[in-house]
């Protein structure tokens, strides 16, 4: 700390939809005299931390990154994103002094440039974190929640701080393409971000898997070593980062058409296997449906469930199950609807009076007679003995993955 002995490597958050660095954070080295080997940040703030310098270290970290940012600065449009520790907020003089609003102006910089990294879980006191994000809101700065969704994170304290940036944790980005819990997950914390009015930042992204997935969600930034690893040389780290967006965006574009025509062909089966499955409810008496029913799943593995409702949404038919299905070991919270059940308020119902339209698939959601993720096709059948009837057919939604949905067919 005497000779400022530490550097700054700066990693990139970019946009696919803009296609534009949209900011660097600023992480700390330790540098060693005579050697090319750098201490790393944990070693640094764990010794700052045994030393009780905890604060002033802290103030060196920005010191340091706003100097080797500044130059770059000035011929890019990239914010600065800096860490804070927030376990040493209420513990200093920052409550009472705008430090890092007057580094920041002596730096060159206007504090709308700069974003403000916490990591909420770790502040000591709720009131001490959410009096200073006020502070420094208030001058300017952005404001940055890290790694949400690991260790305790806490969404109250999230809605008090109403951040600008919520950076989603790698632990909830590992496997994301191929895991529809962690796409739940992702998919609810953007809708909480859209509805606080903050963007959403996947970090620590190391495939182009895990990059289409989040983006897919509607996730706004992304950082990790998937787009580039973390340098002192900002010119060289720019033109890098700027040639692979165009790579990612090349790759997930070609990705986002072939989904599309893959949609499109699964939505035209599920059309045909529904108006095969019309022409033998019309022509087979009411009674007699059971076994064309399982006839039906047996041929088609991807179907869970079939089932009849009258125009009331009550359902006339028992639910028939594919044999899967029965055979499956599952809590007894989960079973299939019986007859005389009341589906009126389920949106494979209510879309026909809504939406005045003949056909609905569903959007993902969580069976109830089977815990399995589904979607539900609806169709309206007229002119059967005099009565309209509709059909409902259950597909499990590991043959219609995400992320490109249909909500309605007219």
């Amino acid at each position: 700390m005497e000779k400022e002995q530490i550097c700054t490597f700066f990693q990139p958050i970019i946009s696919l939809k803009t296609g534009s660095v949209f900011a660097y954070e600023a992480l700390v080295r330790g540098v060693l005299p005579d050697s090319p080997d750098l201490i790393t940040p944990c070693e640094l703030f764990s010794r700052a931390r045994e030393e009780t310098v905890s604060h002033e270290f802290d103030r060196l970290c920005r010191k340091k990154a706003l100097e080797q940012f500044r130059s770059f600065h000035t011929t890019s449009t990239a914010l600065l994103f800096m860490n804070i520790n927030t376990a040493i907020i209420g513990t200093g003089d920052d409550m009472d002094s705008p430090h890092i609003s007057t580094i920041t102006r002596q730096m060159g910089f206007v504090p709308e440039h700069v974003g403000l990294e916490l990591i909420e879980s770790r502040a000591h006191s709720a009131d001490d974190l959410i009096t200073f994000v006020n502070r420094y809101r208030s001058s300017g700065f952005l404001i940055v929640i890290d790694d949400f969704g690991c260790e305790h994170s806490n969404i109250d304290r999230l809605i008090q701080i109403h951040p600008d940036i919520i950076k989603i944790d790698r632990t909830l980005i590992s496997g994301i393409a191929d895991d529809p819990y962690r796409q739940s997950i992702i998919k609810s914390i953007r809708s909480l971000a859209q509805m606080t009015g903050a963007l959403c930042l996947a970090e620590g992204v190391e495939t182009i898997d895990e990059i289409r997935a989040c983006h897919v969600l509607g996730v706004d930034l992304f950082q990790g070593f998937a787009i580039a690893c973390p340098s002192p040389d900002l010119e060289t780290l720019e033109q890098h980062t700027r040639t692979r967006i165009r790579e990612v965006q090349h790759s997930i574009r070609k990705d986002a058409l072939d989904s599309l025509r893959i949609r499109r062909r699964l939505t035209g089966d599920i059309h045909i296997l529904a108006d095969w499955l019309i022409r033998q409810i019309r022509s087979t008496p009411l009674a007699e449906l059971h076994n064309v029913f399982e006839e039906f799943i047996a041929i088609n593995r991807e179907i869970e469930c079939v089932f009849l409702l009258d125009t009331s949404g009550i359902q006339i038919s028992e639910t028939i199950c594919s044999p899967v299905l029965a055979a499956q070991e599952k809590p007894t919270m989960f079973s299939p609807a019986k007859k005389g059940a009341d589906h009126s308020f389920k949106a494979f119902f209510t879309c026909f009076e809504a939406l005045g339209i003949q056909r609905y698939l569903t959007d993902v959601y969580l069976s109830l007679a089977s815990g399995n993720l589904c979607r539900t096709f609806s169709v309206l059948i007229n002119e059967h003995t005099d009565q309209n009837f509709i059909l409902c057919i259950d597909f499990l939604e590991e043959t219609i993955k995400p992320p490109y949905t249909l909500n309605a067919v007219s």
